[in-house]
């Protein structure tokens, strides 16, 4: 056991901007200083750590962040030993050098408060795993709002006001987390123990808050998915998500209640490891904080207003995609609308390799583009997983899903538009936006960078050369001017799983069934549905089955389950006998340890420009198939079956001995995709479509992962819920003792 007791001298910024620094770094550099005076001593310690990061992210101005370091570190020296003692080390998850033996413990509680979140945005080192605080609030709040002053007028730093909201330029309410969008990015280390304090301020909501990408192993009820893994976070509740930091890689975090994520709760989540322990290493020279692209489509009014949605609109579109919480917009005619949001910008050296990760938080049913001008970009991971490096001109990318690219800075100055274009019905009307790629000089001068005038964005109808497409959703696997990503190569080889018979082999057909108003509008009928426009009215379902939420979560209350109150393709509840379409509670129950093969099947019977991506939680699968029919024709499970048993599922892709590992993944518009997995972690997991109306209409479905036995047990005092239904004879009871009203 091991107590400790220190202070120190907090660390004190310099009075004025270092001298030959550009202001902006001046000012980043007081910024922070000042931050890391009012922290708590167990945080001062971190301070060194962060200033060497930046230094190092920052050629210019290096040497003046080297100083602030050396500062930090000399006014922390008494608190090191706290450091040391309270890096978190009983995390089951990984191996990373963790050693229980190497680190004393603690026997009283610790303070969340002494470790904020933001200082483990670090250099990661094997062994140094640490607790990463944050808290977040989410409410009703506004963008253009008054903390905006008179930025819509022009006034340009009262666009950086704190808590100003900007989005598109276009005034309408928010669900924020913090007051910002996208929400504070959290940045960690691998192995490292990430605690978020969710506060619900949102008056009239439920919230949850789903991590994607993190495997949730050993904590699975943090997976934040409302009625499967948690209860929902009523509106004045708090709720702690506590999990490690297990996959290494991009990822992001987003609310998984109703239409929340597409009203603005996301944000960016990245998980680095050692450089020792990244097989990607060699390939990039600098990996920088700021460095990510989370694109996002973005509504002039509330996702609700479109659930089920109204008669008279033309169909469910965005009104504008988000780089970083910043976007244009175009009218309804086409015409762009002029905007004094500044774009994001990403700052860059010449000659150099940059990693850069590109997250998809869309919510609307279209994959969206991504081009860098005059530049193209050499992908090394998808969500999270690496790849052998494979240069593109054009990376297409769809809900949920991550890439990271290396960019080289082949120029030696300038600036070049990031152009993030909608696809598919995403491309009916105009919806685009840029961000700023802009090259630095070498030389350090006293004239700030920033203050450059910005180029003109290029036009609509002013393309960029296509080249090579990533994932074309009209485009062939194979071809010489587009790959899917079942064709790149992981790093990684599982020979095993690769070519294992499965243990258990699942066809799935998903669709959008056209349902007549005569079925959906019964008297005592209240199931869900989407009206895209005039009289068309939609239903999602999985082999039929229309995905309904149980009543509560059944991982962490298992005692109030039974088998009659899930449904399979085999196994329909009563209410369904003698229809095609059955609202139910879908359920997959594989064995604990198993070989999983998934074919996915897109059966929709409305042909449209739609490319359904589906997210499996709680694991990763390696893509060993994608396409379409090689003779045009709509696919279908008997087809899919036909086509498995000749060994057809793509032909061209049976060489690739390293096929991908995804969480996510791109079905072609009446295609196919067959994945598999390994069900290593036991619990309840929810896979979908992740366009976020799709699985609002019940394109989803359950999978349990071993019996509730083989399951983490739930911690103490675990919220809990469900149906309150007493029975007559109790509620006669209260009459006849006179409680309250006789």
């Amino acid at each position: 056991m091991a107590t400790v007791a220190a202070s120190a001298t907090p660390y004190a910024p310099a009075s004025e901007p270092a001298a030959g620094l550009p202001r902006t770094t001046a000012l980043a550099l007081a910024s922070v200083s000042a931050l890391i005076s009012t922290l708590p001593p167990l945080s001062q310690s971190n301070a060194a750590n962060y200033f060497t990061l930046v230094g190092k992210f920052n050629p210019v101005g290096e040497a003046a962040w080297t100083r602030a370091a050396e500062a930090a570190r000399g006014a922390a020296a008494a608190v090191n030993a706290a450091v040391a003692a309270t890096t978190f080390d009983s995390n089951p998850n990984t191996n990373s050098g963790n050693n229980k033996n190497n680190n004393p413990t603690f026997t009283t509680p610790l303070n969340v408060s002494q470790h904020p979140g933001e200082l483990c945005n670090r250099r990661c080192i094997a062994g140094d795993s640490r607790i990463c605080y944050f808290k977040f609030t989410l409410e009703h709040y506004q963008v253009m709002g008054v903390a905006c002053g008179r930025c819509a007028l022009g006034i340009i730093a009262d666009c950086y006001a704190p808590q100003c909201i900007l989005a598109d330029g276009y005034e309408k309410g928010v669900m924020s987390i913090n007051r910002q969008l996208p929400g504070p990015a959290i940045q960690v280390c691998r192995g490292d123990l990430i605690i978020v304090d969710v506060a619900n301020q949102a008056l009239g909501t439920a919230a949850a808050i789903h991590w994607h990408g993190q495997h949730m192993v050993a904590t699975p009820w943090s997976d934040g998915v409302p009625f499967v893994t948690q209860c929902p976070i009523h509106f004045a509740n708090s709720f702690r998500y506590h999990f490690w930091a297990t996959e290494a890689g991009t990822h992001f975090y987003h609310s998984h209640s109703g239409h929340h994520k597409v009203n603005g709760q996301y944000g960016a989540l990245i998980v680095r490891d050692d450089p020792a322990a990244m097989l990607s290493k060699d390939t990039y020279d600098f990996d920088l904080p700021e460095h990510y692209i989370l694109i996002a489509d973005w509504m002039h009014t509330y996702g609700e207003q479109y659930f089920p949605g109204e008669p008279s609109s033309a169909g469910i579109f965005p009104d504008s995609v988000l780089i970083n919480g910043r976007g244009i917009y175009y009218t309804k005619e086409g015409v762009r609308v002029p905007t004094v949001v500044p774009p994001m910008r990403y700052y860059v050296l010449p000659g150099k390799r940059y990693r850069f990760r590109l997250i998809n938080s869309i919510s609307h049913s279209c994959p969206f583009q991504l081009q860098i001008e005059r530049h193209n970009m050499s992908i090394i991971a998808s969500d999270s997983y690496d790849l052998k490096p494979y240069a593109f001109d054009t990376i297409i990318s769809n809900a949920g899903e991550r890439y990271d690219f290396v960019v080289f800075t082949n120029n030696t100055e300038g600036d070049y538009w990031i152009r993030v274009r909608g696809m598919g019905v995403c491309a009916i009307l105009p919806t685009e936006s840029f961000a700023l790629l802009r090259y630095m000089s070498n030389e350090v001068t006293t004239d700030s960078f920033e203050e450059r005038p910005l180029p003109p964005m290029p036009l609509y109808n002013e393309t960029y050369v296509s080249g090579v497409f990533l994932n074309h959703p009209n485009g062939s696997c194979g071809a010489s001017d587009n790959h899917c990503i079942s064709e790149l190569e992981s790093l990684e080889q599982d020979e095993i799983l690769r070519t294992a018979t499965p243990d258990h082999q699942f066809f799935l057909a998903f669709h959008n069934f056209p349902v007549p108003n005569s079925e959906i509008f019964k008297n005592g009928n209240y199931y869900h549905f989407a009206n895209l426009q005039n009289n068309l009215t939609i239903v999602g379902a999985i082999n039929n089955l229309s995905f309904v939420f149980p009543s509560y979560p059944p991982l962490t209350q298992p005692e109030a389950m039974n088998d009659t109150q899930f449904c399979t393709e085999l196994e329909r509840p009563a209410h369904c006998r003698g229809n095609r379409l059955c609202p139910c509670v879908h359920r997959l129950l594989v064995r604990h340890g198993s070989v999983v093969e998934l074919i996915l099947v897109d059966e929709t019977e409305l042909v449209g420009r739609l490319h359904h991506p589906f997210h499996l939680h709680g694991h990763r699968f390696i893509v060993t198939a994608l396409g379409r029919d090689s003779a045009g024709m709509p696919m279908s499970v008997s087809t899919a079956k036909r086509l498995k048993v000749n060994n057809n599922l793509l032909a061209h892709n049976s060489n690739n001995t390293r096929p991908p590992f995804k969480d996510t993944v791109s079905i072609p518009s009446r295609g196919y995709a067959v994945v598999r997995f390994r069900a290593e972690n036991p619990g309840f997991w929810l896979m979908h479509c992740h366009y976020e109306w799709h699985l609002s209409i019940g394109m989803g479905l359950i999978l349990q992962v071993g019996n509730t036995s083989e399951m983490v047990p739930t911690p103490k005092g675990f919220p809990s819920c469900g149906n309150y239904l007493p029975e007559l004879n109790e509620l006669q009871a209260f009459r006849a003792k006179k409680l309250y009203f006789m």
